[in-house]
């Protein structure tokens, strides 16, 4: 017995690493696997526990101790738990993957192998044991330790055949499982019989058992969990059961042949192992009529499905609005949908057999579109894509987007196919808005997008081969016909100026309007400096004339800038920028007139940019200042007014002349704020000299209107508000218009004018005689003072010529109106024009503008002094007693504010 205890000691050494490295390992998987591994542990540490407890001496000693009683009876529990725990985690395989409806199948095959197994056992242990008489109290326990160790590899058997768990560790230790129950079996068998209970090749199969076990759990801990096999449970039993039921009759047979007591067992274990065939059979009958039931529905629905796909396929392809053709392998037409013969105009069924090409049009010629299709043949392409150009009956083209599938293998089609949809609306759409795109709605000409990238492609283009030119176009009084004839008059001006310009530029040239009433000109390659002046000054003569909108005949010119890339620079909006740049040189030198771009332009563009940021900061910062030029009473040479006059003291160029920063505010409307500064600093002024000054009670003030001011709606309230806050009556407050700006003025403007006058408020013409067209306008105007230009005035130093002077003084008397002369220098300018009756008078020969500290030192020596009399010391040019010396360089008169 001892030498049974020491062969048994390796396999349950073995069995218990198996036990501890199982345990280890269930630790990392999940689902069945983690079952399956948790179970062998402890059912290989059982199976140890029996297998050194079955060998203890005690345990075979017959003499029926209580000790030996109790061994037995642990033997006994540790062997069902081994087996118990090893068929419930083999089991777990294959049940965590069952349905419901493979419950009873599975059953029926457990219990066919079982009955196999059984009729084995019966035949090669228990029947000759049977036969011996040996059936004591151990041989019954021998008996259930069979029958359950049997369990072991059946179900190990039956996991490998249907477990979709088909890891290789999990596979290995099934086998070694098997293996190490029939260790078991063997040895029971031995002991049944009289042996001594541990036979060799039971020792060789608990070894390779559990060695196999142990390979099993070492292949899984150095790897991931593999998935359940894609399939799912396996079907292939029924040759594992036809093998059981073969082996359950010849045993059987070789039972019954032999005879003997246990002829019956085995003829109940053959009769329930072909019940069990025979139900197995039935099942599977069922589920095979079953599953051909299924099948056959199915491919009656899938024909019925296909008979509908087929009508409905015919039906969409027979109303279709797309063209659907077959074309066999000699071109010519096999089929052609109701479609086909809408879209081309044709009868249905007149194009069968008809050469496909004769439905190309003319423009698109039989060859590429059969070229390509011989090419996609002879290459094996299964399909094309490609744009046809079609001919309807009536002749027109129609364009179509084609796919073209190669079916000439197809026995039902044998043809290329030919589905296409009609897409000429949709081109033609797309041609209108690229059109729209880049072109200008209302003239037709090419907008701003397409002119900036032809000029890009010719900047790149022509890098090697000379300079690009380009004209920027700016018309000259755009704005005055769009506000006295309206926008639609405009719009149509701008139609005019753009065929005029048509008519101008040469084959090569691209006129192009970039918005509102600016054009530009991108002239063709190789035009010479001369050759574009000449063109920009036909360009200016062409538009002089006047043009005819809607009965009126309204004159309008247009300014051009010239640049160049040689000078601007190779970049688009380099060279749009220089041209721009020389337009608006050209606008300032005069209007009506070209202007080349040189790079002193940019210089001075951006000295204008930054004397305009100054400019607005000066506004912000209240950097201006308001002198004041006396008004003289030319009979008495008392001091009657003053005009205010505005001078910018900019804190690094010193004083800005108003003829510098005039212009540049009323372009930019800050003249609005710097003549509202004006005016309520001035009646602020007047009001206290009013007041303080001895021979100022009755002072009155003159002040500059702009153009820009003139437009403004609020200028009224804007006066209205000065004068109520400063105290300063409204008789005594001139506005000074220049007499072009009148001009210009529309029908609000005039209202405005009329308002301030009757607020008292007197109104003067600067600049008087200047204009071009004034004198019509003075009957209508609510003029008061005439102020005559100093032009006029220098007359009568230089020729000594009264004429214009005296017709403008009896104009001025016959309407009523007062005059005052202005840039009177020299005394016997002022005695002449006093001699012709002028009432007023002022310019240097009184006063330079001065600062407000020294007027009233002005007013009260102008009290002082003697009645002025012609005498030869007054044509030197000392100032008078008591009056500052005169301003050195030009007097800053005649300009709005200044």
């Amino acid at each position: 017995m001892s030498s049974d205890v020491l062969l048994t000691a390796a396999p349950a050494a073995t069995a218990v690493a198996v036990a501890v490295a199982a345990l280890r390992l269930s630790r990392r998987r999940s689902g069945p696997q983690r079952c399956f591994w948790v179970l062998v542990g402890p059912s290989a540490a059982a199976w140890a526990l029996a297998a050194l407890l079955g060998r203890l001496p005690h345990v075979g000693d017959a003499s029926g101790g209580v000790v030996s009683q109790v061994a037995g009876l642990g033997v006994l529990v540790t062997f069902l738990a081994w087996a118990g725990l090893a068929v419930t985690g083999i089991a777990r395989l294959t049940t965590a993957h069952q349905t419901r409806g493979n419950v009873v199948r599975d059953v029926l095959d457990i219990l066919l192998l079982i009955t196999a197994g059984l009729s084995v056992l019966w035949a090669l242990v228990l029947a000759p044991a049977w036969d011996r008489g040996q059936v004591s109290a151990t041989a019954w326990v021998t008996v259930v330790v069979l029958v359950v160790a049997l369990d072991v590899p059946l179900t190990a058997f039956h996991a490998l055949l249907r477990s979709p768990e088909r890891a290789r560790g999990v596979r290995s230790a099934l086998i070694g499982l098997g293996a190490v129950s029939l260790g078991d079996i063997t040895s029971a068998r031995s002991l049944l019989l009289g042996g001594g209970g541990v036979t060799p090749l039971a020792v060789a199969l608990w070894g390779l058992g559990w060695a196999l076990v142990l390979t099993g759990v070492l292949l899984e801990h150095g790897r991931r969990q593999s998935p359940p096999a894609g399939g799912g449970l396996s079907r292939g039993t029924v040759q594992a059961n036809g093998a059981a039921a073969v082996t359950v009759v010849t045993t059987a047979l070789g039972v019954l042949v032999d005879g003997g007591p246990g002829a019956p067992v085995t003829f109940w274990l053959s009769t329930t192992a072909l019940f069990l065939v025979v139900c197995r059979t039935l099942l599977e009958l069922r589920r095979t009529t079953h599953l051909q039931r299924r099948l056959e529905l199915k491919v009656e629905e899938r024909t019925r499905a296909l008979a509908d796909s087929r009508h409905r396929f015919a039906a969409l392809v027979a109303h279709s609005s797309d063209l659907v053709i077959v074309v066999d392998e000699q071109r010519r037409l096999s089929y052609a949908n109701p479609g086909a013969a809408r879209l081309l105009g044709a009868v249905p069924g007149s194009t069968l057999g008809r050469p496909a090409a004769e439905h190309l049009h003319d423009d698109e010629g039989p060859g590429r579109p059969l070229d390509a299709l011989r090419s996609m043949v002879a290459a094996g392409v299964d399909q094309l894509e490609l744009r046809l150009a079609l001919r309807h009956t009536d002749g027109h083209r129609v364009e179509v987007d084609a796919v073209v599938t190669n079916l000439l293998a197809d026995p039902d089609v044998q043809g290329l196919v030919i589905n296409a949809r009609d897409v000429t609306e949709a081109l033609r759409l797309e041609r209108e808005l690229s059109d729209r795109a880049f072109s200008d709605a209302l003239t037709g000409l090419p907008n701003r997008a397409l002119f900036r990238d032809r000029l890009e492609h010719a900047l790149l283009s022509r890098a090697s081969r000379g300079p690009v030119k380009v004209m920027y176009l700016d018309l000259d009084g755009f704005k005055a016909v769009n506000d006295t004839l309206g926008h639609e008059a405009g719009d149509e001006l701008l139609v005019a100026v753009a065929e005029r310009l048509r008519t101008v530029v040469r084959q090569g040239d691209t006129v192009a309007r970039l918005g509102g009433d600016e054009f530009a000109v991108l002239l063709d390659e190789g035009v010479q400096p001369a050759e574009a002046l000449e063109l920009a000054d036909r360009l200016v003569r062409a538009l002089r004339d006047p043009v005819t909108v809607r009965g009126t005949e309204v004159h309008v010119g247009v300014s051009v800038g010239l640049a160049s890339s040689r000078t601007a620079g190779r970049t688009a909006e380099g060279l749009m920028m220089a041209a721009d740049t020389a337009m608006y040189e050209a606008k300032a030198a005069g209007k009506g007139r070209c202007a080349v771009y040189t790079p002193h332009m940019h210089e001075a563009l951006a000295e204008r940019v930054q004397l305009e940021a100054d400019l607005r900061r000066a506004v912000e910062e209240g950097q201006f200042r308001v002198a004041y030029q006396p008004l003289v009473d030319m009979g008495s040479g008392s001091v009657s007014g003053v005009e205010a006059l505005v001078r910018w003291h900019h804190p690094e160029r010193g004083v800005v002349g108003p003829l510098t920063f005039i212009p540049l505010a009323e372009s930019t409307g800050l003249i609005d704020a710097i003549g509202a500064y004006v005016l309520r600093e001035a009646c602020q002024q007047v009001a206290v000299w009013r007041d303080s000054v001895p021979g100022a009670e009755t002072m009155r003030l003159s002040v500059n209107l702009s153009a820009h001011q003139l437009g403004d709606p609020g200028l009224v309230d804007l006066v209205t508000g000065v004068l109520s806050e400063t105290g300063l009556p409204a008789t005594s407050l001139v506005l000074e218009i220049t007499e072009s700006a009148l001009v210009d003025q529309h029908d609000a403007a005039l209202q405005t004018l009329h308002a301030l006058r009757a607020l008292g408020i007197r109104l003067a013409i600067d600049d008087f005689g200047t204009g071009y067209s004034s004198l019509s306008y003075l009957h209508r105007l609510p003029v008061d003072i005439l102020k005559i230009d100093k032009s006029f005035v220098d007359r009568l130093s230089h020729t000594g010529d009264l004429s214009l002077v005296d017709a403008i003084l009896g104009m001025a008397a016959t309407l009523g109106l007062t005059t005052v002369a202005e840039g009177i220098e020299h005394a016997h300018q002022r005695h002449a024009l006093a001699a012709q009756g002028c009432a007023t008078g002022q310019g240097y020969h009184f006063s330079p503008p001065v600062d407000p500290e020294l007027v009233p030192e002005l007013v009260v020596a102008a009290l002082r002094a003697p009645a002025p009399t012609e005498t030869a010391e007054d044509d030197d040019e000392r100032a008078r007693p008591g009056v500052p010396a005169p301003l050195t360089g030009s007097p800053a008169e005649g300009s709005a504010l200044g």
